[in-house]
């Protein structure tokens, strides 16, 4: 079997290799992201352009041609260091449990090592707590970046009406997958200082207060809301308030010389809460 490829049941993830895997990537970004314009979908000769070229097109492919997961990445480099850009990796709704967007990024990481490409790089949104936990907690990706508004306004389901903030994740491909130490017992995050003071408001919601600077600290947190979806529907000022205070506890964090190296749930007096950890680089 080719070292890109992977089966689960009846569906095989491998390279796109036609017009019609093309098409049916793009029908599956569709779905993914819930886009209407195809403004905002990959166009069939950027994909063939890239995956000819040093860059990786994946699907997620039934018998019968159907995708239900892609990925899309080209060359690029983060800072001096040469990479593979992961553009956007999606998998359509009803097909998430199957763990599809780990195998992609794991036939990314494969594809990365054969081609001595030393790390994998893709940004997602701060707010968005389960991609964090994939990305950081699961992978064992780190981020240094934050891009304020990246992409501008769009108009896609998930993004609609919202400004684009993104930190960019770093995925180091050299050995074995390495996933962050669990916390706790690694760390237990109420003992961390805080980047973003909050407190319950009115409602009982938890209120982004103010943001800091770390002070020094070895390891700080930056708390974000457990489910920003459900916030930007029901609480959208909210939502907008907490990106505002995210953003700048991140700038302020990065520009001290941290880097986020783990994500976390936790509980105070039975409450939701996650966060992101922050240390310290040594470089």
């Amino acid at each position: 079997m080719p070292p890109l490829c992977r089966v689960i049941g009846e569906i095989t993830l491998r390279r796109a290799e036609s017009v019609a895997d093309y098409l049916a990537c793009q029908q599956a970004q569709r779905l993914a992201w819930g886009i209407t314009e195809d403004g905002y979908v990959i166009p069939i000769a950027t994909m063939v352009g890239a995956n000819l070229h040093g860059g990786l097109v994946l699907g997620a492919f039934h018998p019968d041609g159907q995708a239900i997961a892609m990925s899309f990445a080209f060359m690029g480099r983060v800072e001096d260091r040469l990479c593979l850009y992961s553009q956007l990796t999606g998998v359509v709704p009803g097909h998430q449990s199957l763990g599809l967007g780990f195998e992609l990024k794991h036939l990314q990481r494969a594809y990365a090592q054969t081609a001595d490409i030393p790390m994998i790089a893709w940004a997602f949104d701060p707010l968005q707590s389960g991609n964090a936990r994939f990305n950081l907690a699961k992978l064992g990706a780190r981020v240094r970046r934050y891009v304020d508004n990246m992409y501008g306004l769009r108009t896609d389901a998930l993004n609609a009406g919202v400004p684009t903030d993104r930190v960019i994740a770093e995925w180091e491909v050299a050995g074995e997958p390495s996933p962050s130490p669990s916390s706790p017992p690694w760390v237990e995050p109420t003992t961390l200082p805080a980047m973003i003071e909050a407190s319950a408001g009115a409602s009982g919601m938890l209120e982004p207060r103010a943001a800091r600077k770390p002070d020094g600290e070895p390891l700080v947190r930056i708390d974000i809301p457990p489910d920003v979806t459900a916030l930007r529907r029901d609480r959208p000022e909210l939502a907008e308030a907490w990106r505002k205070a995210v953003r700048e506890a991140f700038l302020g964090a990065l520009g001290e010389g941290y880097e986020a190296v783990n994500f976390v749930r936790y509980e105070v007096s039975g409450a939701a809460r996650c966060a992101y950890l922050l240390e310290k680089s040594s470089l």
